[in-house]
């Protein structure tokens, strides 16, 4: 007997449901996906889950093949955009700008077709969800976790409903009883843990990464791969012996612990077991022979940044060191200055001023800001920024305006970015007696510029040198001229690295003339 109200239903249902909301339909799509314009494939697998996302007439059966199904599809196109916007792979006519906002809805959607497939098997059974969703949740905390990461590798505030999202499959992983247990997310992926997952995201978030440079923040993610399993989460608060928790039915990041957060969704941990593990690492990695591959670690970690990074981390993180608090108290400011970026510029435009031009010369000038608080260390400055301008901590900045000297030389220390691109700076200023400085390495007719700070009672670190990162290394030795002299210099241990800088001081060998 024909089926006529069958036939009925399945057309109303397919006009119903048009684009993706099924297997079926979503390997039709992957099969006419563009081979050769990468972007292109994966904006259309974006507009594919927005619609499976947003459609609730698709059943759970097939929403449990669809979603990992254009995920495991997905991943290789995600990683190839990843590689473009680090500049790992260079595409003609596409880059970073073209390639972002594709990344970051492919990372929202997905992880959200991982949540909303999890809530309906929870709404169509009261039975505990069958183990084959136990890799939803852990695939689910991973794209969460990108959302952060990234939003946190552009300085940006992030949407509570992320944290919230995060903490609750986090939450539902615990009630599953699936939070320990050892999972490959894809075929193709190293074994792991929903809970070890998670801490990754809950410890960089407790790197204080508004102070932390791009690639200070990636290198970060990948040693957290390999250090989150010496870290367990509590359910009973030891506030002697823990240091942070983490509200896990909530919509807020990890915090240092205080005695009033007990409930039964609060998680805490001790990070001592992670701190000494990293002392050993830190001295290892100081040896030149050490090979951080040996220690599952990328080849940048031995980097002298990258090892300043881990001591700065060893003390946020140790139980033996105070909780930060404010060094300087700030005072409410309003006033508009005028910003060099970048050592070589700052160096270019105070040369500029040595030949007779004047500091008030804007064409030389890269940005008009505005100071909201300054303080006896420094200023918090606010401007509006169009797009991506990729300023970074630790980025030197000349600062034309504050003081009580004509130009001062300063560092980046803090980025908050809002959502409607507004963007607050903190600024440490290093000096504002800065003196040209050419310096050679000896035995070499080559010759770069630096700066000399030489007023040691106007900062903590006392006179001190600024080079170009490549220069440095530890007790080199070069020329230096300055203001007619001649001294034979060397270098001492660096104060700090930055991505193109080294703040150092010095020894006065000899003097060769003037």
């Amino acid at each position: 007997m024909f089926d006529f109200k069958g036939l009925v239903g399945a057309l109303f249902s397919k006009r119903d449901q048009e684009g993706v909301f099924d297997l079926k339909s979503a390997t039709v799509m992957m099969q006419e996906l563009p081979e050769s314009d990468i972007l292109q494939a994966q904006l259309e697998i974006v507009k594919a889950l927005k619609q499976l996302n947003a459609n609730p007439k698709i059943s759970l059966k097939e929403r449990m093949k669809t979603v990992p199904y254009l995920d495991e599809k997905a991943r290789t196109l995600q990683q190839h955009l990843v590689d473009i916007y680090l500049g790992r792979v260079i595409v003609e006519h596409v880059g970073p700008p073209h390639v972002l906002p594709t990344l970051l809805a492919f990372w929202a959607e997905m992880g959200d077709a991982y949540r909303i497939t999890l809530k309906q098997a929870q709404q169509t059974s009261n039975r505990p969800l069958d183990k084959s969703m136990h890799i939803f949740i852990l695939r689910g905390l991973a794209y969460f976790g990108q959302q952060i990461k990234w939003a946190y590798l552009r300085y940006l505030e992030l949407d509570p409903k992320v944290w919230r999202n995060l903490n609750r499959l986090y939450l539902l992983a615990e009630q599953q009883g699936c939070a320990n247990t050892p999972l490959q997310a894809y075929p193709d992926s190293e074994i792991t843990e929903s809970r070890r997952e998670y801490l990754q995201v809950l410890m960089l978030a407790l790197a204080n990464p508004e102070r932390l440079q791009s690639s200070q923040i990636e290198v970060l993610s990948q040693w957290l791969k390999r250090w989150a399993g010496r870290i367990d989460l509590e359910t009973q608060i030891r506030p002697n012996r823990q240091l942070f928790a983490i509200n896990i039915a909530g919509s807020t990041p990890p915090k240092r612990l205080r005695r009033d957060m007990v409930g039964e969704n609060w998680r805490y941990w001790t990070t001592e077991p992670l701190v000494q593990h990293m002392r050993e690492v830190a001295e290892q990695l100081m040896q030149d022979e050490v090979d951080p591959a040996a220690h599952g670690l990328p080849e940048d970690s031995a980097a002298p940044a990258n090892i300043d990074l881990i001591q700065g981390l060893i003390e946020l993180w140790s139980r033996d060191t105070p909780a930060p608090i404010r060094k300087f108290e700030r005072r409410t400011a309003k006033k508009a200055i005028h910003v060099v970026r970048g050592l070589d510029d700052v160096i270019q435009f105070l040369r500029g001023e040595r030949t007779g031009s004047s500091t008030a010369r804007s064409p030389a000038l890269s940005g008009r800001w505005e100071v909201e608080n300054e303080s006896a260390g420094g200023v918090g400055v606010t401007y509006q920024s169009a797009g991506d301008d990729k300023l970074q901590a630790g980025e030197i900045l000349g600062l034309s305006g504050i003081g009580n000297q004509p130009f001062a030389t300063g560092i980046v220390r803090r980025i908050n970015k809002t959502l409607d691109g507004l963007v607050h700076v903190g600024i440490e200023v290093l000096t504002q007696t800065a003196v040209i400085v050419e310096l050679s390495p000896l035995g070499s007719d080559r010759s770069f510029f630096g700066l000399y700070s030489p007023d040691a009672t106007a900062n903590p670190r006392g006179r001190f040198l600024l080079l170009p990162q490549a220069f440095f290394a530890d007790s080199r030795e070069f020329r230096l001229s300055a203001q007619g002299k001649i001294y034979r210099i060397r270098l001492s241990t660096a104060l700090e690295h930055t991505a193109r800088a080294t703040l150092t001081r010095f020894a006065v060998l000899e003097k060769l003339g003037g």
